[in-house]
């Protein structure tokens, strides 16, 4: 990729922010994955939209030239919806962490599968709450015994599986130690006319010490090429294949476009409010 071209997703972006995650973080590859993918899908900072979720995964949105948003913990998806809603021609991307999306975000996200908007979810997944020094999220204990369920450490919660569940239309996995393939996996997604989750597995150097890079490397291994992802079916015979031989399947695990009617843009605010004033209520936040 020619770094003039690049580094258009870099202007006014790095100089500006110091980049914050830790040493060795999984997020630091899937930053330059991202910012590949959109130099491949010849997108210009100008046509995406970038939502980022509370945590250290959020921190990516600033690390990228364009426009982006930084909403409450949670509210990426929403938020992401919203911006689609009012203008169907950009491409939106929610960029979050796993305990962003699958704890007080499942909400939005359950919602957001069953809706299938035309958005991209990127979840860079490591099991913790980074932020806030390294609790559990709902994904914590792949590749460890469930043993005592108790009401602080419930059985882990699998976005892949969620994801298939709720009626989403896209959903691959990639693993940060393998840039290349995260890129392709944001490619397609992106291409994907509908709603398209990337799980990504984005190691905690700090917080996680058993899911570590070798830990990944052992465990994750490529969807076949056999694989059909347009069939539901055949992607639980996967997921159920993989948990059987403990490991975890990176590629496109389903893929399967609804049929829909062409989304519409909200009204036009500015001509539905042209007769009210809007001074009072501007006073009360300024």
């Amino acid at each position: 990729m020619p770094d003039a071209v690049k580094s258009i997703w870099e202007q006014n972006a790095t100089p500006r922010h110091r980049i914050q995650w830790c040493p060795g973080c999984g997020d630091f590859a899937v930053l330059n994955s991202l910012k590949a993918a959109l130099t491949t899908l010849e997108l210009t900072p100008s046509e995406v939209f970038l939502v980022g979720g509370i945590g250290c995964s959020g921190q990516i949105r600033n690390y990228l030239n364009g426009n982006s948003f930084y909403g409450t913990h949670g509210g990426a998806l929403a938020y992401a919806l919203g911006a689609k809603m009012a203008n169907p021609e950009l491409t939106v991307l929610a960029l979050a962490g796993d305990g962003d999306t699958l704890a007080i975000g499942v909400e939005n996200f359950v919602h957001i599968s069953r809706r299938d908007p035309d958005i991209t979810l990127l979840i860079m997944d490591n099991g913790v709450y980074g932020l806030t020094k390294g609790q559990d999220s709902p994904s914590a204990g792949l590749g460890r015994p469930a043993g005592v369920s108790v009401e602080e450490h419930p059985p882990m919660l699998d976005p892949v599986k969620l994801a298939l569940t709720c009626g989403a239309t896209f959903v691959a996995q990639s693993f940060s130690g393998d840039p290349k393939h995260t890129t392709e996996m944001l490619v397609e997604a992106v291409r994907h006319k509908g709603f398209a989750m990337v799980n990504d597995f984005s190691p905690c150097v700090t917080y996680n010490k058993f899911n570590t890079y070798d830990w990944f490397r052992a465990h994750c291994e490529p969807v076949p090429a056999s694989h059909d992802p347009a069939s539901e079916d055949a992607a639980w015979d996967l997921i159920r294949d993989f948990e059987r031989r403990d490991k975890l399947p990176t590629g496109v695990i389903y893929r399967h476009p609804r049929t829909k009617a062409p989304a519409k843009r909200l009204p036009m605010w500015t001509n539905e409010l042209e007769k009210v004033d809007l001074e009072p209520m501007l006073q009360g936040l300024r």
